[in-house]
Formats: C-alpha cells, sequence, structure tokens
C-alpha cells in the first residue's frame, strides 16, 4: 500500500468514500475516525497500535510499505527461524522441520526499540557519520599537500634546469611527464574515494532519518524487519571503511625526487633527469568503532553465556544419603532419586516431602518423567537392570522393563525412554513393547548421564572427561574437554537456548557450556555450598534449575539470561 492513502479501507468496501486519518500497520488498513472506533473495541485488534495519517506518510516507503504477510502463503508472520534468518507463516515452517532454534515471532519483537541492536545500530550509523568526516577532512588535507608538494618539487626541477643546456629539454619533458602522470593517478584515486566516500555519508545520513522515523512511527514488525536491512547496510559501510584503510588508499602520499648527482657535471652520458616515486605513510588515525562486529538478528542470536545469571529460589534441605537424580514433574514438584535406598521421593517447592517411593529390589540411579503421573527410574542392580515405572497417584511400581545392560542416566524424549548403558553406548526404549535398540555406540563408563533438547543429545562421559553433543541418529556435532573444569562431568540438563549444564562431583562444580560448545563458564562451585553433586536439572517450563548436593540440599536457582 502506498502511503499517501486517503480514503478508509472499511467504507471503502462499502461503497462509502470517507478520508482516512489513522493508518494500523498490523492490520495493513487505514480507517476513519468511526471505523477506527470499531477497530479499538474489537478483541482481536484493541491492542493494535495506530499512527495518524499525516506520520505514517512521513515515515520513509522502505519502512510505512513493510508487510506482516508472507510473500508466499498470503498468511501472517508467525515465527522465526534462527537458522536460515527468515520469518515464517504457519505454513512455511512445514520447510523446516530439521531447523533448529524456531522461535515465536512475538518473542523476537518484544522490547525491539530497547534492544542492544538498536542502540548498537543507532551508534554505528553515529560511528560511521565521525569516520566519514574524519577521512574526508584528511584526504582533502593531502590533496593540499601533494598540490604543494608537487609545486616545490616542480620548482626544484626548474632551478637545476636553468643550469643546463638544451640537452635536457627532453630529460625535463620527461620528467614532468613521470609526475604528472603520479600525481594525476594519485589525485584521481583520492577523487574516486571521496566520491564513494560522499556516496556513504549521503546513505549514513539517509539510515540517520529512517531509524528515527522507525524508533517514532513503526510498529515492532516495521522496526524489527527496517532494523535489520539498516544494521545490515552500516555493517557493508563499516566494512567498506575498514577496507579503505587496509587497502592503503588512507596512506599518506609524499613525492620524493632524486636527482642524478652527474646532472652537476652535465655530462653527455646522463640519460635521465631523476626519478619521482611515491611513498606512502600508514594512516594514523584510528577509525571510531563502538561495535567491532557485525550486529546480529534481534533476539534470535544465542546470548552469550557471560550473560547468564542465578538468583537462588529455595534450599530445600533432604535426609537422604546418595542422590544420583533430580526432576522438576510438569505438576511443579520435584522428584530426586536416591541410589543406595532404592527410593524416589516427591517435595513440594516449600520443601515439603509429599510422599516416598520403594523400587526395591532395584535400586534409583537417576529419574525421569513420563507424564503428569507416571517417573520413571533406571536401576543399576544386576538383579534388577533396567527401568522401572511408578504410578505417583497409586505409590506403586506400575511397570518393570527389563534389560541386558545396566542403566543409568534417563531421559524421555517424544513417547521413547533414553537410557545411558556402560560399555554400550545410548539405547532408546519402547514404550509400547519394551523392546530397546542402540542410537549411539560408546564405550560408556558408569554415572553417564543424558539429555535431549530440540531432537540433539547430550550426554556426559567421566571416563574420557567429556561433554558430547550429537544428533537423534547418534552424529557426533561438537565435543568439550577441559579437566581442570571438568574432572569428573556427570549430570547434564540443557535449557531453552540450548546451554548445557554440567555437574561436575569431584571438583563440586556447575559449569555452563555455549550450545556450540565453544564458551565455559563455572557458574556454582563449593563456595556456593556445593558437595559430591551429581543431580542437576533444568525446568524448561518456569526456567529453575534444579542442583542437588549428594547428602544435604536441593537448591533452585531462577536462571536470567
Amino acid at each position: 500500500m502506498a502511503s499517501t492513502q486517503q480514503y478508509c479501507d472499511i467504507c471503502d468496501h462499502r461503497h462509502i468514500t470517507k478520508p482516512s486519518t489513522v493508518w494500523c500497520p498490523e492490520c495493513e488498513q487505514a480507517f476513519c475516525e468511526d471505523c477506527n472506533d470499531y477497530h479499538g473495541f474489537s478483541r482481536s485488534s484493541k491492542h493494535h497500535v495506530t499512527v495518524s495519517m499525516q506520520d505514517y506518510s512521513a515515515m520513509s516507503s522502505s519502512i510505512s510499505q513493510t508487510s506482516n504477510m508472507c510473500i508466499k502463503h498470503n498468511d501472517q508472520y508467525q515465527m522465526v527461524c534462527q537458522a536460515h534468518d527468515e520469518l515464517l507463516c504457519l505454513k512455511c515452517i512445514e520447510n523446516h522441520d530439521e531447523c533448529k532454534g524456531i522461535v515465536p515471532l512475538s518473542k523476537v519483537l518484544e522490547n525491539v526499540k530497547k534492544s542492544s541492536l538498536f542502540q548498537e545500530t543507532k551508534q554505528s550509523l553515529k560511528d560511521i557519520d565521525k569516520n566519514i568526516k574524519s577521512m574526508f577532512s584528511e584526504l582533502k588535507k593531502q590533496q593540499e599537500s601533494i598540490k604543494q608538494q608537487e609545486k616545490t618539487i616542480l620548482s626544484q626541477i626548474s632551478d637545476i634546469r636553468n643550469k643546463v643546456n638544451s640537452h635536457f629539454d627532453k630529460l625535463e619533458k620527461k620528467i614532468r611527464n613521470e609526475i604528472v602522470e603520479i600525481t594525476s593517478k594519485s589525485n584521481d584515486s583520492i577523487k574516486h574515494t571521496l566520491q564513494i566516500l560522499e556516496s556513504r555519508n549521503t546513505n549514513t545520513h539517509h539510515a540517520e532519518q529512517q531509524l528515527q522515523d522507525i524508533d517514532r512511527y513503526a510498529t515492532d514488525l516495521q522496526t524489527y524487519l527496517g532494523l535489520r536491512k539498516i544494521s545490515s547496510e552500516a555493517a557493508s559501510t563499516d566494512s567498506y571503511l575498514q577496507s579503505i584503510v587496509g587497502d592503503h588508499c588512507m596512506d599518506e602520499i609524499t613525492l620524493l625526487l632524486t636527482i642524478d648527482d652527474k646532472i652537476d657535471t652535465i655530462s653527455d652520458d646522463i640519460t635521465a633527469f631523476g626519478s619521482v616515486e611515491l611513498q606512502k605513510t600508514p594512516y594514523q588515525l584510528p577509525l571510531i568503532r563502538h561495535k567491532n562486529k557485525e550486529a546480529q538478528i534481534v533476539e534470535s542470536r544465542i546470548k552469550s553465556i557471560g550473560d547468564l545469571k542465578l538468583r537462588l529460589m529455595k534450599t530445600i534441605k533432604h535426609e537422604f544419603s546418595d542422590i544420583k537424580g533430580v526432576v522438576a514433574l510438569p505438576s511443579g514438584n520435584i522428584a530426586i532419586s536416591d541410589q543406595n535406598k532404592g527410593n524416589v521421593a516427591i517435595f513440594r517447592t516449600d520443601g515439603k516431602i509429599l510422599r516416598k517411593y520403594s523400587v526395591k529390589p532395584a535400586n534409583a540411579f537417576d529419574v525421569t518423567y513420563i507424564d503428569d503421573k507416571t517417573v520413571a527410574i533406571t536401576s543399576t542392580i544386576d538383579s534388577r537392570k533396567g527401568v522401572n515405572i511408578i504410578d505417583i497417584d497409586t505409590h506403586k511400581v506400575i511397570r518393570y522393563i527389563p534389560t541386558n545392560y545396566k542403566c543409568f542416566g534417563i531421559i524421555h524424549h517424544n513417547g521413547s525412554l533414553f537410557v545411558c548403558a556402560p560399555s554400550e553406548g545410548i539405547f532408546k526404549l519402547n514404550l509400547q513393547d519394551d523392546s530397546s535398540i542402540l542410537i549411539i555406540k560408546s564405550d560408556l563408563p558408569s554415572w553417564s548421564y543424558i539429555d535431549i533438547f530440540d531432537n540433539i543429545i547430550y550426554y556426559t562421559n567421566d571416563f574420557t572427561r567429556t561433554v558430547t553433543s550429537c544428533d537423534i541418529n547418534g552424529k557426533e556435532i561438537w565435543a568439550f574437554k577441559d579437566e581442570s573444569l571438568l574432572k569428573y562431568p556427570h549430570g547434564i540438563a540443557v535449557d531453552n537456548r540450548g546451554k548445557v549444564y554440567v555437574a561436575c562431583s569431584t571438583l563440586h562444580r556447575v559449569v555452563v557450556l555455549s550450545p556450540d560448545g565453544k564458551q565455559n563458564r563455572t557458574l556454582l562451585s563449593q563456595e556456593d555450598g556445593f558437595e559430591r553433586l551429581c543431580a542437576i536439572h533444568f525446568d524448561r517450563n518456569s526456567k529453575h534449575l534444579l542442583v542437588v548436593n549428594k547428602y544435604a540440599e536441593c537448591f533452585i536457582y531462577d536462571v536470567i539470561d
């Protein structure tokens, strides 16, 4: 739609001609005063933010004409694919089944005008403007300097020329031509650079105006889409400025004249008046850059683990002696497994024990929930290898799944159980017929744990001291190892953004790894009260991190990122 819309769209459909007074960017329609009143009362549109037609017309067309509708399917954008940096409608999602990190568009647009990208782009445009002015001024000075140097050298040549006879006429002409050619090329190069800088400067000022329009009038979606374009153009200009310096276009030019010593002797065998060379001194004025890397898409990027903070919400005392597993249940309660006593206990978040369950003659290593009424517990005893399933309401083991291997870490995912088996690897248990298949072959030791997020499997190996990430078919994505940080990695948990939390029992700490496994940071240590911890779990509903000491307490942290 053009930014000069004059008539109300609703009235127009009713064959009534009434001037429009406001524009709704989300509906992409113009309304008269009466229709805007109804638009404000409607349940589906009462929260829409409208702008006056005067303000709408004042916006840049690249912003005001931004649409929230999918071009391919004519359906409203609902999601963002982080992997491809694309907006998706519900029909587009079908083509992104294998993509990781598809998030709601509403989450991406949240506080977009207050985002770091908005501020960084705004600052970047200011920096570019300052850099262009500085470089423009410097090149102008160099032009004057070259002109003065040329004048000085030509004067030297004239003084020397007066001392010689006509034999040097040709030599003089030759050296003059050399000088003019060099200075001409230098000036042409500078002129070309100045023209480009002037063009970039104009574009930067235009972008600054666009950003002001966005800040004043644009919707969050328009801000998001416009900001991507402006940010990309700013990054391109910033990169170009760096390339000018890197290509030595800003190097100071000095013309040096070398006079042949034989000229003074006026020897007949002199074949050259002298030589002229171009000397460049590297550009010394540093460019202003508050941001040293290209900005990424608002909130679709994975935040640095350096931004992560924990706030202790609750400390729950317990009386158990050998806690190996913990999980937050859909009800909000917490289940922990006590290996020695073969018990599973259910706590409320206020610390009150609701009930205990016994899985004897098996033991209770790790625990996960299947649904809001059942939990699954692994057993490592030779005579009772497998998985026990407990009904929370009846307090009984309602099912036992025997295996040919001891079961340690466990997680429920998409209707199946995934368990860690020593010397074997990771098995997938079918809850329909109790069958199991090996999906990851690995010489795992005891005390290996597992978690799954976004169809990616994460597991620990305290023999090789590694944390491994692989796809659902077992293909390795990355592996992390740092014995000074994780000497014996045990419990593992993954949050909603793919950050990985690992419990190290011997070093008494919790370490967080970035989703790509390249960054790491110690979050909690023995100074925070931890001793021999193994059990850790991230509740993706409440965004709480549960960490349990082997002997004494369960800590509940609010994760702030």
